[in-house]
């Protein structure tokens, strides 16, 4: 009897957070709907407070970070429409259309600053594992995992050398790709987790020499501006520029993508 009760009660239990689940997706694009038909409204201060109401609720989308920088753009504030932007681009690097908008919206900032040319090896490799986000990384594993028994099956049960010859090689090229996908999988999530880089957020912000109000100003960048996080000292971050120069700056004047 105790085991039956058990069994009914895990049911009722899976069924419920199922139902739940399903709810609760069913809600956000909902939600996702009329935030989209707002922008397409022309409301972008609207819509851009339903984005960011998706986004406090936990519903993370490269998609949604996409239309709010969109909003932002139209309600020219460059700064928050580079930081979504960015931050669709970090959810999904192959977004084309965010890395698009990115590109009009940093022609409409002060700071116009030159990096240093990346070595040919390490551009390369950026592009191989920026070619998808980790979400579609972890579906090539999937599938090429999915080969990889296809070809050790037609290994085992082939009657004939060549037969067994295509499953063994179809088993082996599966598997390495498979490796690689979760290699690639494995560094998105690491990124995603990373805190690289930052935008600055308001008008004109200071860089100094320490993480001290009294120091020495370096120089000074503008909103929109995206810097990269070297060091973190309590409310103070040390910044880099693609030139070389390094700084520190207050926490609050800029925000983490």
């Amino acid at each position: 009897m105790k085991v039956v009760l058990l069994k009914q009660f895990t049911f009722l239990l899976f069924t419920a957070l199922t139902l739940g689940l399903f709810a609760s997706e069913d809600f956000a694009k909902e939600k996702l709907k009329q935030a989209n038909e707002l922008y397409e409204k022309g409301e972008y201060s609207e819509a851009s407070k339903a984005y960011k109401s998706l986004l406090a609720d936990g519903y993370f989308s490269a998609d949604v970070h996409y239309n709010l920088g969109n909003s932002y753009y139209q309600l020219n504030q460059i700064a928050p429409a580079i930081l979504h932007y960015e931050k669709a681009l970090k959810l999904n690097p192959s977004h084309e259309d965010a890395a698009f908008n990115l590109i009009l919206a940093n022609e409409k900032t002060i700071d116009k600053i030159e990096a240093i040319p990346e070595l040919f090896i390490y551009r390369w490799w950026k592009s191989i594992y920026n070619l998808f986000g980790m979400d579609t990384w972890a579906k090539w594993v999937v599938v090429f995992f999915f080969i990889t028994l296809m070809g050790l099956v037609i290994y085992w049960i082939g009657s004939k050398l060549s037969l067994r010859k295509i499953g063994f090689y179809t088993f082996l090229t599966a598997f390495v790709l498979a490796l690689f996908s979760w290699l690639m999988a494995d560094r998105q999530k690491s990124k995603l987790n990373r805190i690289d880089y930052a935008i600055i957020m308001e008008p004109t912000v200071n860089i100094n020499s320490s993480p001290s109000a009294g120091s020495s100003k370096l120089f000074v960048l503008h909103e929109g501006t995206k810097v990269k996080v070297e060091e973190v000292d309590e409310d103070w971050m040390n910044v880099s520029l693609p030139n070389g120069n390094k700084g520190w700056v207050k926490m609050e004047k800029l925000e983490v993508i």
